[in-house]
């Protein structure tokens, strides 16, 4: 059937070409709901309502695909009594075209929601404290034309997972890929279950997935649930059923129909809203195998019991899953809202203050207030013991991602710094990004100095780009502290000490280290000039032969105390051999 019901349809004999199909929509309060298919060129013929407000009927359908549309009388205030067509919002796929009709396939006279056999379930992925994020726009991540549409599809993405466990990433979170309007990013949704089309079928998206897995690759999704698309089934249904009629937010937040969490049904004892998300979440887990969620514009749900619901709903573990994550998009931020053990909604929050640093420093140029040799409010913003995180597992932090321009293009437009100047200062920022406490995030491209502003029109990745030699050698630099990173215990634990402040030459050095006696030293020169020589002492490092690992040279430690020089915009690791 189309939507979860309490009792779905018994299950038929595998040998039988033909069943009952039962569709089904739930429109509680609606006088009329009809439906037309393929199988009778689109005659509407009524449909019956039962007791808990889904309208029901039963089709004998032959094995194959059909098509189908409801027609609904309105009750939403822009088109009340008006007679208007809608495709399931509980379908699973939606026809690329105009019409926009859902697509129902029947198998042995029984409806299949998904054809495929997973085969990578049982590969062990990493628990959320060691993930290394790779944020990717399907679209754009990889086209294999070059024009004004989007042209990326799931598997255009398979066609490139090689490169991301070559880059070292663990886990993938995906733009929204459920179904929209393009062209746009997918942050204005028609449904919360349909497969984005344009991007492939259901099989393909599983197929991704699975593939990621087999590569001990985690996927998270991108989950919209503050609001809808104007178009979306719902808004047609019974607007103020679902959404608010009148949008509380200020006008700089209002980006569709808002979904009113707090409306509840008295007569069927539910909230509408939150059943019709909790529903999607826990159809997307078991269906795509999804290993968690971020979800959007948080600030704009508000509600920490609300989105506590939302995010339960994710934790079903089935299908063998070992981990999940959900991460919460809460601009400002809102430390409260991390620590699910404590019984807060969320695992983790993007850590955009701190993003916002690392552009200043990337650029040499003040942005939202950060400037980038405030040593003292860099250090604030990566210490969890004073930015109000309590532990790194709860920050999700990055240099770039999709709401604003690529890193290379702030440190172009912003900074006036090109060529090579300009990979050293990319340089530096992802060197900050991956030894610091928290869950490191590339925005897709980052890692090889694509640039682009921050457009919803199409801006596909330029993989010719790696043909350069600082592209490629900017690359390489990623794989490697990404190695780093994920081989030693000390970058990924929560330990963190300042160990040299210099803010008259933008020198900061800190200290990372676990129980077992895994110690690393990161030194950073902020500025693009010499910083000529440093020492790094009285902070407790044993005595011996250190390596340090991006010039791939030894120093020897003495009474706890090594020196050593940083030329511009330059970066030293220092760890025990």
């Amino acid at each position: 059937m189309t939507a979860v019901l309490e009792n779905p349809p018994q299950q038929r004999d595998e040998a039988m070409k033909t069943g009952k199909i039962e569709f089904a929509l739930f429109a509680p309060y609606n006088e009329i709901v009809e439906i037309m298919g393929s199988w009778n060129d689109f005659k509407s013929e009524p449909m019956v309502k039962n007791d808990v407000g889904w309208w029901v009927t039963n089709v004998d359908l032959p094995d194959g695909q059909h098509q189908y549309k409801f027609r609904v009388k309105s009750r939403s205030f822009f088109a009340r009594d008006q007679m208007l067509d809608i495709f399931d919002p509980y379908c699973l796929s939606v026809t690329e075209d105009k019409f926009e009709r859902s697509i129902v396939e029947v198998r042995n006279g029984t409806r299949l929601w998904v054809e495929y056999e997973w085969k990578h379930d049982d590969v062990p992925l990493p628990a959320n404290g060691q993930l290394v994020m790779y944020e990717l726009h399907v679209g754009d991540f990889h086209c294999k034309r070059n024009d004004k549409t989007r042209c990326g599809t799931f598997n255009d993405v398979i066609a490139k997972l090689d490169y991301l466990a070559e880059l070292g990433v663990n886990c993938v979170e995906l733009l929204p890929v459920k179904e929209f309007p393009n062209p746009g990013w997918g942050y204005s949704l028609r449904s919360l279950f349909a497969v984005e089309n344009s991007y492939g079928r259901p099989e393909d998206l599983c197929r991704l997935v699975d593939e990621c897995h087999a590569r001990g690759i985690r996927v998270i999704i991108d989950g919209v649930y503050n609001h809808a698309e104007q178009e979306a089934p719902l808004t047609k249904i019974d607007y103020a059923y679902w959404f608010h009629e009148n949008n509380p937010d200020p006008p700089h937040m209002q980006w569709g129909p808002k979904f009113n969490y707090h409306l509840y049904d008295e007569k069927l004892k539910i909230f509408p809203a939150r059943k019709y998300v909790t529903d999607s979440i826990k159809f997307w887990v078991e269906k795509f195998h999804i290993d968690g969620i971020r979800f959007d514009a948080t600030t704009a749900i508000k509600d920490f019991d609300v989105m506590r619901e939302l995010a339960d709903a994710g934790y079903g573990k089935v299908n063998g899953l070992k981990h999940f994550l959900t991460v919460a998009e809460h601009i400002p931020e809102d430390p409260a809202i991390t620590g699910r053990e404590r019984g807060a909604p969320m695992d983790a929050a993007w850590h955009d203050c701190l993003g916002r640093h690392l552009q200043a420093i990337c650029c040499l140029q003040e942005q939202a207030g950060n400037h980038p040799f405030d040593l003292d409010g860099l250090i604030q913003k990566l210490d969890v013991k004073t930015n109000g995180y309590e532990k790194p597992e709860r920050i999700v932090n990055f240099l770039g991602n999709h709401d604003y321009k690529r890193p290379m293009t702030i440190i172009g437009d912003d900074g006036k710094i090109f060529d090579e100047a300009a990979f050293r200062r990319m340089k530096v920022g992802i060197a900050l990004l991956l030894t610091s406490p928290g869950l490191p995030m590339l925005w897709m491209g980052e890692e090889f100095g694509f640039p682009a502003d921050k457009s919803l029109e199409p801006r596909p990745l330029n993989w010719s780009l790696l043909n350069n030699a600082n592209n490629s050698d900017l690359l390489r630099y990623h794989q490697r502290l990404i190695k780093l990173r994920k081989e030693t215990p000390a970058l990924q634990g929560e330990t963190f000490e300042v160990v040299l402040k210099d803010p008259g030459r933008g020198l900061l050095a800190f200290k990372r280290w676990n129980a077992e006696g895994n110690v690393i030293v990161i030194v950073v020169n902020l500025r693009d000039e010499p910083a000529g020589d440093f020492t790094i002492q009285d902070c407790g490092l044993e005595d011996g032969v250190w390596h340090e690992f991006v010039g791939h040279c030894d120093i020897d430690i003495k009474d706890g105390k090594f020196s050593d020089d940083l030329d511009r915009s330059e970066v030293k690791i220092y760890q025990k051999k």
